[in-house]
Protein backbone atom coordinates (compact mmCIF):
# COMPACT_ATOMS: atom_id res chain seq x y z
CA UNK A 1 0.00 0.00 0.00
CA UNK A 2 1.31 3.42 -0.91
CA UNK A 3 3.04 5.29 1.92
CA UNK A 4 1.54 8.55 0.65
CA UNK A 5 -2.03 7.35 1.24
CA UNK A 6 -4.00 9.93 3.25
CA UNK A 7 -7.56 11.14 3.77
CA UNK A 8 -9.73 14.16 4.49
CA UNK A 9 -13.07 14.25 6.29
CA UNK A 10 -16.21 15.80 4.82
CA UNK A 11 -19.97 15.91 5.20
CA UNK A 12 -21.73 15.12 1.91
CA UNK A 13 -25.26 14.33 0.72
CA UNK A 14 -25.96 10.61 1.10
CA UNK A 15 -27.10 10.41 -2.54
CA UNK A 16 -23.58 11.31 -3.61
CA UNK A 17 -22.19 7.98 -2.40
CA UNK A 18 -21.62 5.27 -4.99
CA UNK A 19 -21.64 1.52 -4.40
CA UNK A 20 -19.39 -1.24 -5.74
CA UNK A 21 -20.70 -4.81 -5.54
CA UNK A 22 -17.21 -6.30 -5.36
CA UNK A 23 -16.23 -4.09 -2.44
CA UNK A 24 -19.51 -4.86 -0.65
CA UNK A 25 -18.96 -8.63 -0.89
CA UNK A 26 -15.26 -8.58 0.02
CA UNK A 27 -15.91 -8.76 3.77
CA UNK A 28 -18.47 -10.88 5.69
CA UNK A 29 -21.82 -9.15 6.37
CA UNK A 30 -22.21 -7.52 9.75
CA UNK A 31 -24.13 -9.88 12.06
CA UNK A 32 -24.86 -7.06 14.52
CA UNK A 33 -27.04 -5.07 12.13
CA UNK A 34 -30.01 -4.72 14.49
CA UNK A 35 -27.84 -3.43 17.37
CA UNK A 36 -26.04 -1.09 14.96
CA UNK A 37 -29.34 0.26 13.64
CA UNK A 38 -30.56 0.88 17.18
CA UNK A 39 -27.33 2.73 18.04
CA UNK A 40 -27.46 4.95 14.93
CA UNK A 41 -31.13 5.77 15.52
CA UNK A 42 -30.35 6.78 19.10
CA UNK A 43 -26.91 8.40 18.81
CA UNK A 44 -26.63 9.30 15.13
CA UNK A 45 -23.60 8.54 12.97
CA UNK A 46 -20.43 8.14 15.03
CA UNK A 47 -17.98 6.64 12.50
CA UNK A 48 -17.34 8.14 9.04
CA UNK A 49 -17.92 6.19 5.84
CA UNK A 50 -14.69 5.42 3.97
CA UNK A 51 -14.79 6.44 0.29
CA UNK A 52 -12.34 7.06 -2.55
CA UNK A 53 -11.95 10.34 -4.47
CA UNK A 54 -15.00 9.47 -6.60
CA UNK A 55 -17.06 8.83 -3.44
CA UNK A 56 -17.22 5.09 -4.11
CA UNK A 57 -17.87 3.39 -0.78
CA UNK A 58 -14.90 1.34 0.41
CA UNK A 59 -16.14 0.45 3.89
CA UNK A 60 -19.44 1.10 5.65
CA UNK A 61 -22.08 -0.49 3.40
CA UNK A 62 -24.17 -1.73 6.33
CA UNK A 63 -24.15 1.68 8.00
CA UNK A 64 -25.09 3.44 4.76
CA UNK A 65 -28.01 1.05 4.27
CA UNK A 66 -29.22 1.74 7.82
CA UNK A 67 -28.90 5.50 7.45
CA UNK A 68 -30.86 5.44 4.18
CA UNK A 69 -33.65 3.55 5.94
CA UNK A 70 -33.57 6.18 8.70
CA UNK A 71 -33.83 8.95 6.06
CA UNK A 72 -30.43 10.51 6.70
CA UNK A 73 -29.82 13.35 4.24
CA UNK A 74 -26.10 13.84 4.91
CA UNK A 75 -23.27 11.58 6.07
CA UNK A 76 -19.74 12.01 7.35
CA UNK A 77 -17.14 10.51 5.04
CA UNK A 78 -13.43 9.85 5.18
CA UNK A 79 -12.20 10.45 1.63
CA UNK A 80 -8.96 8.68 0.69
CA UNK A 81 -6.65 10.23 -1.90
CA UNK A 82 -6.92 7.65 -4.69
CA UNK A 83 -9.45 6.37 -7.22
CA UNK A 84 -10.46 2.73 -6.95
CA UNK A 85 -11.22 2.66 -10.68
CA UNK A 86 -7.51 3.24 -11.29
CA UNK A 87 -6.02 1.34 -8.35
CA UNK A 88 -8.11 -1.65 -7.32
CA UNK A 89 -5.23 -3.29 -5.45
CA UNK A 90 -4.96 -0.38 -3.01
CA UNK A 91 -8.73 -0.47 -2.56
CA UNK A 92 -8.71 -4.21 -1.69
CA UNK A 93 -5.91 -3.82 0.84
CA UNK A 94 -7.45 -0.74 2.45
CA UNK A 95 -10.88 -2.35 2.78
CA UNK A 96 -9.39 -5.43 4.43
CA UNK A 97 -7.23 -3.37 6.77
CA UNK A 98 -10.15 -1.14 7.85
CA UNK A 99 -12.36 -4.14 8.63
CA UNK A 100 -9.63 -5.89 10.63
CA UNK A 101 -9.21 -2.74 12.70
CA UNK A 102 -12.89 -1.97 13.18
CA UNK A 103 -14.54 -5.38 13.47
CA UNK A 104 -13.89 -8.49 15.53
CA UNK A 105 -13.74 -11.13 12.81
CA UNK A 106 -13.59 -14.86 13.52
CA UNK A 107 -10.47 -16.72 12.41
CA UNK A 108 -12.26 -18.36 9.48
CA UNK A 109 -13.46 -14.91 8.35
CA UNK A 110 -9.93 -13.52 8.50
CA UNK A 111 -8.60 -16.46 6.46
CA UNK A 112 -11.28 -15.93 3.87
CA UNK A 113 -10.53 -12.18 3.74
CA UNK A 114 -6.81 -12.81 3.24
CA UNK A 115 -7.53 -15.32 0.46
CA UNK A 116 -9.95 -13.05 -1.39
CA UNK A 117 -7.52 -10.13 -1.27
CA UNK A 118 -4.70 -12.39 -2.51
CA UNK A 119 -6.86 -13.86 -5.29
CA UNK A 120 -8.03 -10.46 -6.48
CA UNK A 121 -4.46 -9.11 -6.54
CA UNK A 122 -3.28 -12.17 -8.51
CA UNK A 123 -6.16 -11.82 -10.96
CA UNK A 124 -5.37 -8.16 -11.60
CA UNK A 125 -1.69 -8.97 -12.02
CA UNK A 126 -2.48 -11.60 -14.66
CA UNK A 127 -4.85 -9.25 -16.47
CA UNK A 128 -2.19 -6.54 -16.57
CA UNK A 129 0.36 -8.97 -17.99
CA UNK A 130 -2.08 -10.09 -20.70
CA UNK A 131 -2.89 -6.50 -21.64
CA UNK A 132 0.80 -5.61 -21.88
CA UNK A 133 1.58 -8.68 -23.99
CA UNK A 134 -1.37 -7.94 -26.32
CA UNK A 135 -0.01 -4.45 -26.84
CA UNK A 136 3.47 -5.85 -27.63
CA UNK A 137 3.61 -6.99 -31.30
CA UNK A 138 6.55 -9.35 -30.65
CA UNK A 139 4.45 -11.50 -28.34
CA UNK A 140 1.14 -11.47 -30.23
CA UNK A 141 2.08 -14.57 -32.23
CA UNK A 142 3.02 -16.44 -29.10
CA UNK A 143 -0.30 -15.49 -27.53
CA UNK A 144 -2.14 -17.04 -30.47
CA UNK A 145 -0.18 -20.25 -30.01
CA UNK A 146 -1.01 -20.31 -26.29
CA UNK A 147 -4.71 -19.83 -27.01
CA UNK A 148 -4.57 -22.70 -29.54
CA UNK A 149 -2.86 -24.97 -27.01
CA UNK A 150 -5.45 -24.07 -24.38
CA UNK A 151 -8.31 -24.95 -26.75
CA UNK A 152 -6.74 -28.32 -27.48
CA UNK A 153 -6.58 -29.39 -23.83
CA UNK A 154 -8.49 -32.57 -22.98
CA UNK A 155 -11.27 -32.44 -20.42
CA UNK A 156 -9.05 -34.31 -17.97
CA UNK A 157 -6.18 -31.86 -18.27
CA UNK A 158 -8.61 -28.95 -17.93
CA UNK A 159 -9.93 -30.50 -14.72
CA UNK A 160 -6.40 -30.93 -13.39
CA UNK A 161 -5.59 -27.33 -14.30
CA UNK A 162 -8.71 -26.12 -12.51
CA UNK A 163 -7.74 -28.06 -9.37
CA UNK A 164 -4.32 -26.45 -9.43
CA UNK A 165 -5.91 -23.03 -9.92
CA UNK A 166 -8.24 -23.56 -6.97
CA UNK A 167 -5.29 -23.84 -4.61
CA UNK A 168 -3.86 -20.42 -3.89
CA UNK A 169 -0.19 -20.44 -2.95
CA UNK A 170 1.03 -20.03 0.60
CA UNK A 171 3.36 -17.25 -0.58
CA UNK A 172 0.43 -15.23 -1.95
CA UNK A 173 -1.52 -15.65 1.27
CA UNK A 174 1.48 -14.69 3.40
CA UNK A 175 2.12 -11.57 1.33
CA UNK A 176 -1.53 -10.47 1.58
CA UNK A 177 -1.54 -11.16 5.33
CA UNK A 178 1.48 -8.93 5.88
CA UNK A 179 0.17 -6.10 3.69
CA UNK A 180 -3.22 -5.86 5.44
CA UNK A 181 -1.77 -6.45 8.91
CA UNK A 182 -3.74 -9.61 9.78
CA UNK A 183 -2.18 -10.80 13.04
CA UNK A 184 -5.09 -13.07 13.96
CA UNK A 185 -3.78 -16.09 12.01
CA UNK A 186 -0.39 -17.80 12.06
CA UNK A 187 1.75 -18.77 9.08
CA UNK A 188 1.12 -22.42 9.92
CA UNK A 189 -2.61 -21.85 9.61
CA UNK A 190 -2.07 -20.07 6.29
CA UNK A 191 -0.13 -23.08 4.99
CA UNK A 192 -2.89 -25.49 6.02
CA UNK A 193 -5.54 -23.24 4.52
CA UNK A 194 -3.61 -23.11 1.26
CA UNK A 195 -3.40 -26.91 1.08
CA UNK A 196 -7.09 -27.62 1.69
CA UNK A 197 -7.94 -25.09 -1.05
CA UNK A 198 -7.25 -27.95 -3.46
CA UNK A 199 -10.81 -28.97 -2.56
CA UNK A 200 -12.85 -25.74 -2.92
CA UNK A 201 -15.96 -27.26 -1.33
CA UNK A 202 -13.92 -28.25 1.76
CA UNK A 203 -12.38 -24.78 1.97
CA UNK A 204 -15.82 -23.21 1.58
CA UNK A 205 -17.06 -25.05 4.68
CA UNK A 206 -14.10 -23.60 6.58
CA UNK A 207 -14.87 -20.13 5.20
CA UNK A 208 -18.46 -20.44 6.40
CA UNK A 209 -17.39 -21.59 9.86
CA UNK A 210 -19.09 -24.97 9.47
CA UNK A 211 -15.87 -26.92 10.08
CA UNK A 212 -12.72 -25.71 11.88
CA UNK A 213 -9.47 -25.57 9.96
CA UNK A 214 -7.72 -28.23 12.05
CA UNK A 215 -10.13 -31.15 11.36
CA UNK A 216 -10.39 -30.06 7.71
CA UNK A 217 -6.61 -30.28 7.42
CA UNK A 218 -6.63 -33.67 9.17
CA UNK A 219 -9.04 -34.98 6.52
CA UNK A 220 -6.80 -33.56 3.80
CA UNK A 221 -3.63 -35.20 5.14
CA UNK A 222 -5.07 -38.55 6.29
CA UNK A 223 -7.89 -39.19 3.82
CA UNK A 224 -7.15 -37.24 0.66
CA UNK A 225 -8.05 -40.23 -1.52
CA UNK A 226 -11.43 -40.51 0.23
CA UNK A 227 -12.12 -36.80 -0.24
CA UNK A 228 -11.70 -37.38 -3.97
CA UNK A 229 -14.26 -40.22 -3.76
CA UNK A 230 -16.96 -38.22 -1.96
CA UNK A 231 -16.72 -35.30 -4.39
CA UNK A 232 -19.61 -36.75 -6.44
CA UNK A 233 -21.97 -37.10 -3.47
CA UNK A 234 -24.88 -34.64 -3.28
CA UNK A 235 -23.66 -31.43 -1.58
CA UNK A 236 -25.96 -31.90 1.43
CA UNK A 237 -24.73 -35.47 2.00
CA UNK A 238 -21.11 -34.46 1.54
CA UNK A 239 -21.53 -31.51 3.89
CA UNK A 240 -23.07 -33.71 6.58
CA UNK A 241 -20.09 -36.07 6.34
CA UNK A 242 -17.60 -33.24 6.72
CA UNK A 243 -19.28 -31.00 9.30
CA UNK A 244 -20.14 -33.61 11.95
CA UNK A 245 -17.67 -35.43 14.19
CA UNK A 246 -19.35 -38.74 13.41
CA UNK A 247 -19.21 -38.05 9.66
CA UNK A 248 -15.49 -37.29 9.83
CA UNK A 249 -14.94 -40.47 11.83
CA UNK A 250 -16.69 -42.43 9.10
CA UNK A 251 -14.28 -40.96 6.53
CA UNK A 252 -11.20 -41.60 8.66
CA UNK A 253 -12.04 -44.91 10.34
CA UNK A 254 -15.10 -46.66 8.91
CA UNK A 255 -14.46 -47.74 5.33
CA UNK A 256 -17.39 -50.17 5.57
CA UNK A 257 -19.94 -47.42 6.23
CA UNK A 258 -18.31 -45.04 3.76
CA UNK A 259 -18.55 -47.62 0.98
CA UNK A 260 -22.26 -48.13 1.67
CA UNK A 261 -22.72 -44.37 1.36
CA UNK A 262 -20.74 -44.22 -1.89
CA UNK A 263 -22.78 -47.15 -3.27
CA UNK A 264 -25.99 -45.26 -2.35
CA UNK A 265 -27.05 -48.16 -0.11
CA UNK A 266 -27.11 -46.06 3.04
CA UNK A 267 -27.80 -42.39 3.67
CA UNK A 268 -25.23 -40.38 5.62
CA UNK A 269 -27.77 -39.79 8.39
CA UNK A 270 -28.33 -43.55 8.72
CA UNK A 271 -24.58 -44.23 8.83
CA UNK A 272 -24.11 -41.58 11.52
CA UNK A 273 -27.01 -42.99 13.53
CA UNK A 274 -25.57 -46.50 13.25
CA UNK A 275 -22.17 -45.25 14.46
CA UNK A 276 -23.76 -43.45 17.42
CA UNK A 277 -25.75 -46.56 18.34
CA UNK A 278 -22.66 -48.76 18.20
CA UNK A 279 -20.74 -46.32 20.38
CA UNK A 280 -23.52 -46.16 22.96
CA UNK A 281 -23.80 -49.95 22.94
CA UNK A 282 -20.05 -50.30 23.47
CA UNK A 283 -20.22 -47.77 26.30
CA UNK A 284 -23.11 -49.67 27.83
CA UNK A 285 -21.14 -52.93 27.66
CA UNK A 286 -18.15 -51.30 29.32
CA UNK A 287 -20.37 -50.06 32.15
CA UNK A 288 -21.93 -53.50 32.45
CA UNK A 289 -18.52 -55.20 32.64
CA UNK A 290 -17.38 -52.70 35.26
CA UNK A 291 -20.54 -53.41 37.24
CA UNK A 292 -19.98 -57.16 36.98
CA UNK A 293 -16.39 -56.77 38.16
CA UNK A 294 -17.62 -54.78 41.17
CA UNK A 295 -20.26 -57.40 41.95
CA UNK A 296 -17.68 -60.19 41.71
CA UNK A 297 -15.45 -58.36 44.18
CA UNK A 298 -18.42 -57.94 46.52
CA UNK A 299 -19.29 -61.64 46.15
CA UNK A 300 -15.71 -62.61 46.97
CA UNK A 301 -15.85 -60.47 50.08
CA UNK A 302 -19.24 -61.97 51.01
CA UNK A 303 -17.99 -65.55 50.53
CA UNK A 304 -14.95 -64.81 52.67
CA UNK A 305 -17.22 -63.37 55.34
CA UNK A 306 -19.45 -66.44 55.14
CA UNK A 307 -16.45 -68.74 55.63
CA UNK A 308 -15.46 -66.75 58.68
CA UNK A 309 -19.01 -67.07 60.01
CA UNK A 310 -18.96 -70.84 59.41
CA UNK A 311 -15.62 -71.18 61.17
CA UNK A 312 -16.68 -69.13 64.16
CA UNK A 313 -20.25 -70.55 64.22
CA UNK A 314 -21.54 -67.18 65.35
CA UNK A 315 -24.72 -67.18 63.18
CA UNK A 316 -26.80 -70.38 63.23
CA UNK A 317 -29.38 -68.83 60.85
CA UNK A 318 -26.93 -68.67 57.89
CA UNK A 319 -28.53 -71.63 56.10
CA UNK A 320 -31.93 -69.97 56.22
CA UNK A 321 -30.44 -66.80 54.75
CA UNK A 322 -28.94 -68.79 51.85
CA UNK A 323 -32.27 -70.48 51.21
CA UNK A 324 -34.15 -67.16 51.13
CA UNK A 325 -31.57 -65.68 48.76
CA UNK A 326 -31.94 -68.65 46.39
CA UNK A 327 -35.74 -68.33 46.40
CA UNK A 328 -35.40 -64.63 45.54
CA UNK A 329 -33.18 -65.46 42.53
CA UNK A 330 -35.70 -68.07 41.32
CA UNK A 331 -38.52 -65.54 41.59
CA UNK A 332 -36.55 -62.99 39.52
CA UNK A 333 -35.87 -65.65 36.88
CA UNK A 334 -39.59 -66.36 36.63
CA UNK A 335 -40.35 -62.69 36.03
CA UNK A 336 -37.83 -62.60 33.16
CA UNK A 337 -39.30 -65.69 31.45
CA UNK A 338 -41.56 -64.75 28.51
CA UNK A 339 -45.19 -65.77 28.93
CA UNK A 340 -47.32 -66.62 25.89
CA UNK A 341 -50.98 -67.50 25.83
CA UNK A 342 -52.56 -70.10 23.61
CA UNK A 343 -54.94 -67.52 22.21
CA UNK A 344 -52.08 -65.32 21.00
CA UNK A 345 -50.38 -68.28 19.32
CA UNK A 346 -53.57 -69.33 17.57
CA UNK A 347 -54.27 -65.76 16.44
CA UNK A 348 -50.78 -65.46 14.99
CA UNK A 349 -51.15 -68.76 13.14
CA UNK A 350 -54.42 -67.54 11.61
CA UNK A 351 -52.75 -64.33 10.44
CA UNK A 352 -49.87 -66.23 8.83
CA UNK A 353 -52.18 -68.73 7.18
CA UNK A 354 -54.31 -65.94 5.68
CA UNK A 355 -51.19 -64.07 4.50
CA UNK A 356 -49.88 -67.14 2.69
CA UNK A 357 -53.18 -68.21 1.13
CA UNK A 358 -54.77 -64.85 0.26
CA UNK A 359 -51.68 -62.67 -0.21
CA UNK A 360 -52.65 -60.08 2.41
CA UNK A 361 -53.99 -59.87 5.92
CA UNK A 362 -55.84 -57.24 7.95
CA UNK A 363 -54.54 -56.74 11.48
CA UNK A 364 -57.31 -55.56 13.79
CA UNK A 365 -55.48 -54.30 16.85
CA UNK A 366 -51.91 -55.29 16.17
CA UNK A 367 -49.49 -52.51 15.25
CA UNK A 368 -46.31 -53.56 13.46
CA UNK A 369 -43.11 -51.84 12.35
CA UNK A 370 -41.72 -52.71 8.92
CA UNK A 371 -37.93 -52.65 8.71
CA UNK A 372 -35.83 -53.30 5.61
CA UNK A 373 -32.14 -53.93 6.27
CA UNK A 374 -29.45 -55.44 4.04
CA UNK A 375 -32.01 -56.58 1.47
CA UNK A 376 -34.23 -58.34 4.03
CA UNK A 377 -37.57 -57.27 5.50
CA UNK A 378 -38.62 -57.73 9.12
CA UNK A 379 -41.88 -57.19 11.04
CA UNK A 380 -41.53 -55.98 14.62
CA UNK A 381 -44.33 -55.77 17.15
CA UNK A 382 -44.97 -52.23 18.32
CA UNK A 383 -46.10 -53.65 21.64
CA UNK A 384 -42.73 -55.34 22.14
CA UNK A 385 -40.88 -52.15 21.18
CA UNK A 386 -42.90 -50.10 23.66
CA UNK A 387 -42.25 -52.62 26.43
CA UNK A 388 -38.52 -52.53 25.72
CA UNK A 389 -38.63 -48.72 25.86
CA UNK A 390 -40.41 -48.80 29.21
CA UNK A 391 -38.12 -51.50 30.59
CA UNK A 392 -40.94 -54.01 31.12
CA UNK A 393 -39.87 -56.12 28.14
CA UNK A 394 -36.16 -56.29 28.95
CA UNK A 395 -35.29 -59.97 29.23
CA UNK A 396 -38.72 -60.93 27.93
CA UNK A 397 -37.86 -60.43 24.25
CA UNK A 398 -34.26 -61.63 24.22
CA UNK A 399 -34.13 -62.43 20.50
CA UNK A 400 -35.62 -59.04 19.64
CA UNK A 401 -33.07 -57.35 21.91
CA UNK A 402 -30.22 -59.13 20.10
CA UNK A 403 -31.73 -58.14 16.74
CA UNK A 404 -32.09 -54.46 17.72
CA UNK A 405 -28.51 -54.24 18.96
CA UNK A 406 -26.96 -56.13 16.02
CA UNK A 407 -28.83 -54.05 13.41
CA UNK A 408 -28.18 -50.70 15.07
CA UNK A 409 -31.89 -50.00 15.71
CA UNK A 410 -31.28 -49.01 19.31
CA UNK A 411 -29.21 -49.62 22.43
CA UNK A 412 -29.74 -50.65 26.04
CA UNK A 413 -29.24 -47.93 28.63
CA UNK A 414 -28.32 -49.59 31.96
CA UNK A 415 -28.98 -46.37 33.86
CA UNK A 416 -32.59 -46.26 32.64
CA UNK A 417 -32.96 -50.05 32.63
CA UNK A 418 -34.63 -49.77 29.21
CA UNK A 419 -33.95 -49.48 25.49
CA UNK A 420 -33.53 -46.33 23.42
CA UNK A 421 -35.01 -47.02 19.97
CA UNK A 422 -34.17 -45.20 16.73
CA UNK A 423 -37.60 -44.63 15.19
CA UNK A 424 -36.01 -43.07 12.10
CA UNK A 425 -35.14 -46.59 10.93
CA UNK A 426 -38.61 -48.00 11.62
CA UNK A 427 -41.45 -47.63 9.16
Amino acid sequence: MSSTLSYTEEIVPIERLKEDDEFRSLVPPNNMKEQLASSIAKNGQTLPIDVDEDYVILDGYTRVSIMKNLNFKEVKVRKWNFKSSEDRVTAYKLIAMLNLQRRHLEKNEVLRLIREVAEKIERLSKQNKIQKSDQNPTTSGRNSEMKSEKNSLTSQSISEANNETNRISYESLKKAKEEIGAKEVSERELDRYSRISEFPWLRQLVDEGKIPLKPAYELYTKAKDKLQKIVNLPPTERSQLLTTKEGRRIILERDDLLQLILDHKMAVSQAINKLKTEEKLAKSKRKSRAKEDTEEEEEDETEEGQRELDENEEYPLLEEWKKANEELKQEEAKQLTPQFTTNEDNELEDYLRQLLTEGFVELDKTKLYLVTLDGKTYLISAKAINELKSGKGVGKYKKLEEFIQSKGLGFYDPEEGAYSISYQLLA
